[in-house]
């Protein structure tokens, strides 16, 4: 059981810096990697710690992707927020690298597969966890 200060996603996990960004969508990057799980794709790569701003070992960025309006925008990504708050131990961030901070941006694929976005997060960062223990 995790408490509630294990369960935190303040401020500085956030992926917020365009220039952390805007490498995670460049096709030619051959650094950044992707994964699908259902409606969820996670975009991730390592940047130096230095190049982030804060001394966290992850920083994630949420996109909901095309919504008809703000409000259900602003839902999706609080929905997407919340679980991967609530799962986020599943990563394992001890084992992350020392040095490098794991930038990733998990977007919503598909529009009409709402009711089932908390799992196929949960799902998606089961991947990304397998993922990141072949890495090493």
């Amino acid at each position: 059981m995790t408490t509630v200060a294990e369960q935190r996603f303040p401020r500085s996990m956030r992926l917020k810096r365009r220039r952390l960004i805007a490498p995670l969508f460049e096709r030619s990057a051959s650094d950044t990697k992707s994964l699908v799980a259902g409606s969820i794709r996670i975009l991730y790569r390592f940047v130096p710690r230095s190049t982030t701003g804060a001394d966290t070992p992850i920083q994630v960025g949420f996109a909901p992707g095309r919504c008809r309006n703000a409000v259900q925008r602003n839902r999706i990504r609080r929905q997407m927020r919340e679980a991967w708050r609530r799962n986020q131990n599943l990563i394992g961030f001890e084992a992350l690298p020392a040095a490098e901070t794991l930038t990733l941006m998990v977007l919503r694929r598909s529009p009409d597969r709402n009711d089932r976005l908390s799992q196929d997060l949960l799902q998606a960062m089961h991947l990304l966890h397998q993922s990141l223990n072949k890495r090493d």
